[in-house]
């Protein structure tokens, strides 16, 4: 009969559309996907490199705090070795008589 071989066609037709949107579907889901993995993955190496630029202003913020340190330091030892260069006869006057060894 020409209805079942109508209804038959109608079937296949059918299950081939349902096939076919599955494979568009599916199509579309992996290039979402990958659209969205490639996303991540910019957006990923921007914050490294945010990170990085960052990690290195702060290294070269306390290189330079580090230098003025060691300026200050050499500095600050420069003037104690003068006060005692300066102040030596006197400190060990006062010694000697601190500990009574003044003759």
């Amino acid at each position: 009969m020409e209805i079942f071989k109508w209804a038959s066609d109608i079937e296949k037709m059918y299950e081939d559309l349902i096939n076919n949107a599955k494979e568009e579907s599916l199509a579309e889901l992996k290039t979402l996907r990958n659209n969205q993995e490639k996303i991540v993955e910019f957006t990923l190496i921007q914050k490294q490199n945010i990170v990085n630029s960052v990690l290195n202003n702060l290294s070269n913020d306390i290189n330079v705090e580090i230098e003025q340190f060691r300026v200050k330091l050499e500095e600050i030892t420069k003037d104690i070795e003068n006060q005692y260069k300066k102040n030596k006869n006197n400190l060990i006057k006062e010694i000697i008589q601190t500990l009574g060894l003044n003759f």
